[in-house]
Order: structure tokens, then sequence, then C-alpha cells
């Protein structure tokens, strides 16, 4: 499977997106210092942006972490 990288808005870590990764899904940035919430905006070309933590989480979620 071909991955394509991006860079974590917030820390610029490389994050590794597998091509099962649909617009629109969301994510944490792999650095264990940055942990920033993410979702995949486009596929091409690959770019995320920065979601409000108050967005991702709930009792039943937390988003997958790439990297």
């Amino acid at each position: 499977m071909p991955v394509e990288f991006v860079r974590c808005p917030v820390c610029k870590q490389k994050l590794g997106l597998q091509s099962y990764v649909a617009p629109g899904a969301l994510l944490v940035c792999a650095n264990i210092t940055c942990g920033a919430d993410l979702r995949v905006v486009s596929r091409n070309p690959a770019r995320v942006d920065l979601v409000p933590q108050s967005e991702t989480y709930s009792a039943e979620y937390r988003p997958e972490s790439y990297g």
C-alpha cells in the first residue's frame, strides 16, 4: 500500500497516511509531546488541519494515531 506523508501543523512531525485513510478521518499526531488532533482535509495533495480537542473526544471515541 502506498503511503503519503504530511506534516503536523503544530509540531511539524512527519506523519504517514495509508491509502485507506479517507478525507474527513480524524487522527492524532504521533509525536508524544504534541498529540494534536488532526483531520485529513484532502488526499491529493495530502493535507491535514488542526481540530479543536473538544470536537474529537467523547466517552466512546478517540481518534487513531498515525506515525
